[in-house]
């Protein structure tokens, strides 16, 4: 009976064994059907995958990334997912990825437990910290949302995205002084990044520091010609330091370069500008 048994246990070894690498098999299929272009093919080939081992937590989760990143199908990554979750629960990116979907859907909650357990299984990675980090934010935990971008930045400090979100939230409760040196800070490390540029100037303009607040939008057109907010900014910032030709030369670069999605409420401010900047040119100097 023993030997019985034993000799049952192989052989179901040896079927399990079957079933996943033909699942494995038909995973790798499957990203290269991807990678080919065709995403509906490679989620029939996921489907495949998880139908031939439905314990394959690697099939489930290869799905999931399909269909929150190309496929949108938000709900249909969650329960993805999850599954990969109940299946690995050890596995720190399925957590994360968990929680990024939950975070694009709003569901606060759900990401700040996902992005919470990536952390336990990895607290050493530094975009979790900052995603983790923008949940609590938006569910006005900032002194936890301070702590998660800080120790994001240590994490890795390349990273431009901490800097600029807790550069605003210093900024959003008026500690310009650490906001300006955490953006500076930021900048230092990500150079390249216009977005730290612009929100440095925001800052500088909000403290009626135009000229300052002038240079770091330059900076921030400069590497991003395309920018709409620096451009608008920029030419309000002008405008506020009495140079009312550069102000008219930014606002209408800003109004060329302006997309469908604008706020409406922006396009009329640059308009109303401009008008009232032109029609005061045009009128003839005053008596002495």
């Amino acid at each position: 009976m023993k030997r019985f048994w034993l000799s049952t246990l192989s052989v179901l070894a040896l079927a399990c064994n079957v079933e996943r690498n033909q699942s494995d098999k038909l995973v790798n299929d499957a990203v290269r059907t991807f990678k080919a272009g065709d995403t509906a093919g490679a989620i029939v080939g996921f489907n495949q995958a998880v139908t031939a081992d439905p314990t394959n937590d690697a099939a489930y989760y290869q799905r999931g990334l399909l269909r929150a990143e190309k496929a949108s199908q938000p709900e249909e990554a969650i329960k993805d997912f999850e599954k990969a979750v109940e299946l690995n629960p050890e596995a720190a990116l399925y957590h994360y990825h968990l929680g990024k979907v939950h975070a694009r859907l709003k569901h606060w909650p759900q990401a700040i437990n996902a992005f919470s357990k990536a952390i336990e299984k990895n607290p050493n990675h530094g975009e979790t910290h900052f995603e983790l980090g923008v949940a609590l934010q938006s569910q006005a935990q900032f002194d936890r949302a301070q702590e998660e971008f800080i120790q994001a930045i240590k994490l890795k400090p390349r990273f431009a995205q901490p800097y600029q979100a807790l550069g605003n939230l210093y900024a959003r409760f008026e500690k310009y002084p650490q906001a300006i040196q955490v953006m500076k800070n930021g900048i230092e490390n990500n150079a390249d990044f216009a977005e730290l540029h612009h929100d440095l100037g925001v800052i500088y303009k909000n403290q009626l520091r135009y000229d300052d607040a002038i240079a770091a939008f330059q900076a921030a057109i400069k590497l991003k010609p395309t920018f709409t907010n620096a451009l608008f900014n920029v030419g309000i910032a002008y405008f506020d330091n009495d140079n009312a030709e550069q102000a008219i030369q930014f606002l209408k670069l800003y109004l060329a370069r302006k997309t469908n999605d604008e706020d409406p409420l922006r396009v009329r401010t640059a308009e109303d500008t401009i008008a009232k900047l032109e029609y005061k040119a045009a009128q003839p100097p005053s008596a002495p």
